[in-house]
């Protein structure tokens, strides 16, 4: 079987820290890392891609999105693909808080979207962080993974009546999608 892999939309990544953390005012890393999750995993499901085609990990913590904890905390790689040689658009400041210093470029994001921030964006506000800990180590992609490359596939809801085919799909066009 083909396992679904998407090559990573930077600036859409970017464009999705930059949102998260302007819609919720004192959001920390972990909780925009866990919304981007949450965000990519609903928009997957529902609109048949991720917002940037993230590569997520089974990390300690939950799931880790490479490309946007990247960013986070600056990774010269990141800093790369997004070809800019100054600082990124936020700030973290104590006790990790993302700090905008712009709003989102929503020409970069569309409708499906915005709307999947606000629902990952749902998920975490209000929860501590060990309770994001729990709820995230449930996730099957996330025990599936085993401390690994988590599957897009297996971020599927298993009740959809369209799961195996949605998997297929993924698999199939995974690599040449567009974001």
């Amino acid at each position: 079987m083909i396992v679904a892999k998407y090559a990573t939309h930077t600036a859409k990544a970017l464009e999705t820290v930059l949102w998260l953390a302007n819609a919720s005012q004192k959001i920390d890393i972990y909780h925009v890392v866990k919304a981007a999750f949450y965000a990519d995993k609903y928009h997957l499901n529902k609109y048949g891609r991720p917002i940037s085609g993230d590569d997520y990990h089974a990390d300690r913590y939950g799931p880790l999105g490479q490309c946007v904890y990247g960013l986070l905390v600056s990774n010269p790689l990141e800093m790369l693909a997004l070809e800019i040689n100054g600082p990124l658009p936020f700030t973290i400041q104590p006790p990790w808080y993302v700090i905008p210093d712009r709003e989102a470029n929503v020409r970069l994001l569309s409708d499906s979207d915005i709307e999947a921030l606000e629902y990952g964006l749902g998920q975490v506000v209000g929860r501590s962080f060990q309770d994001l800990v729990r709820m995230t180590h449930d996730e099957k992609a996330y025990v599936e993974a085993n401390g690994g490359r988590m599957k897009f596939e297996d971020l599927l809801d298993e009740d959809d009546p369209q799961h195996d085919e949605k998997a297929t799909d993924l698999a199939e066009t995974a690599r040449s999608a567009v974001f």
